[in-house]
């Protein structure tokens, strides 16, 4: 993947159309899920998470607060690196 530079990648780092950077926690689930309404999309978003232990466990040690409306860029770069890009 070629990382995207120049005014286009100032709110984060672009690859090929996705862009690593916060998301709304509903937003990142309706990339990986388009065809489910926002609640099915957040459920198979968090059953996904959930299946993989690895980045369940990585999430954990990065602070990641299950409740909060968001993720950090930084957790978006573990579930890219666990999930693939949506």
């Amino acid at each position: 993947m070629q990382l995207k530079t120049g005014p286009g990648a100032a709110s984060g780092e672009e690859r090929e159309g996705f862009c690593l950077k916060a998301y709304r926690k509903s937003e990142l689930a309706g990339l990986y899920f388009p065809q489910a309404g926002k609640k099915g999309a957040l459920q198979g978003l968090g059953r996904w998470i959930k299946q993989c232990a690895e980045l369940e466990r990585e999430l954990e040690r990065s602070g990641y607060q299950k409740n909060r409306k968001f993720f950090l860029k930084s957790e978006v770069e573990l579930i890219v690196r666990f999930l693939g890009e949506p």
